[in-house]
């Protein structure tokens, strides 16, 4: 499953951005899920500077099979960057968890499910409006603590 960080997509590359962002789920539950699933992240941002420095600063380095930014497909709402992601994993399907309309656009026209997270500073009602609309089966609130209790994790 892709996650991805919270903030919006596009490459842009403006000083101080990663600075602002969070990732929208926990590390804890991100190495949970790595002993457990395939991880791949897809983002709009390009690979350097953007993704690398917020794989760093984020303490992400190592936790993603296959990472898929802007240079290496046509950015979401294109199904392309997941359709390469699930190919570096050798998955048939997959889970794209995403904060935006792009991303569950980009899953269901993969053909995965899209599943919307909620992200910080935003209303729960309102995103889960729009994140369903565009195809998301189910939102998460912010830091998928949903997740955590679904896979016995807490």
């Amino acid at each position: 499953p892709p996650p991805r960080r919270g903030g919006g997509g596009g490459g842009g590359g403006a000083a101080g951005l990663n600075s602002l962002e969070t990732f929208l789920p926990s590390l804890p539950l991100l190495k949970s899920l790595k002993n457990k699933y395939k991880l791949a992240l897809v983002t709009g941002r390009p690979r350097k500077p953007d993704c690398e420095t917020a794989l760093k600063a984020f303490g992400l380095e190592g936790l993603f099979e296959a990472v898929v930014c802007m240079e290496d497909a046509t950015i979401k709402p294109d199904p392309a960057p997941v359709q390469l992601a699930l190919k570096k994993l050798m998955c048939k399907t997959g889970v794209m968890f995403g904060d935006t309309v792009d991303d569950a656009r980009a899953a269901v026209g993969a053909g995965i499910k899209a599943v919307g997270v909620v992200p910080p500073k935003h209303d729960k009602a309102a995103d889960t409006q729009v994140l369903t609309a565009a195809g998301a089966s189910v939102v998460l609130s912010i830091g998928m603590s949903e997740l955590s209790v679904l896979l016995g994790e807490g």
